[in-house]
């Protein structure tokens, strides 16, 4: 049975936690992109709060297919995004390990939304360690499907994880806060636990 699941932005645990479980995935590239999902946009843990860092697309409202979305240079997010991850891991124990690799995809300034994450996506199934078939689609499917599980936009920033079963959160030192904050990016988990971050999926 295949898995069919959108494209995200740094990716939370629950997402890589649901992959990792699965013999294989496809990654929807030709549904229309939906706002106000993870599709582009992801949570890291700043020194006073949960910080959303999103990315600013063109034609979004426009009913475009998510592989047509490009990302819009003509705001300064990348900048700005960097530095929030920067101020956030760049004291953990482990993101200077990460740190060239991703400057590298980050800034090759990809045209669309899709590419750079699935950029984003190929480097993080590397460092933790997850053989999970990866494919996209190339037709747009609306379901339901034969011998298919669709998990398309089921993963939500609005809905908690608890609401479903892909994901048991084990807490791990966090750089920032007493409480322990759930769910967050992926960026977090590779950052303060480094090599052992497939152990907590």
């Amino acid at each position: 049975m295949r898995t069919l699941i959108e494209s995200q932005y740094f990716p939370c645990l629950e997402y890589f936690s649901l992959i990792k479980n699965r013999d294989e995935v496809w990654i929807e590239a030709k549904e229309h992109f939906v706002k106000q999902t993870y599709r582009n946009r992801c949570y890291i843990l700043g020194s006073d709060r949960v910080l959303p860092l999103a990315i600013p697309v063109i034609g979004g409202n426009k009913k475009t297919p998510m592989d047509e979305i490009k990302i819009d240079y003509g705001q300064k997010w990348l900048n700005n995004h960097w530095r929030a991850i920067i101020s956030a891991y760049n004291k953990s124990p482990f993101f200077e390990y990460y740190e060239p690799y991703l400057h590298k995809i980050m800034f090759a300034r990809h045209d669309t939304l899709l590419t750079l994450n699935r950029e984003l996506l190929t480097f993080c199934l590397k460092v933790l360690n997850i053989d999970t078939v990866i494919k996209y689609s190339s037709t747009y499917e609306k379901g339901p499907f034969n011998e298919t599980e669709d998990v398309r936009s089921v993963i939500h920033p609005k809905t908690d994880y608890i609401c479903r079963e892909y994901f048991t959160p084990i807490p791990y030192q966090q750089l920032f806060g007493s409480k322990f904050a759930t769910n967050l990016s992926i960026l977090d988990l590779l950052s303060c636990v480094g090599p052992d971050a497939d152990k907590y999926l």
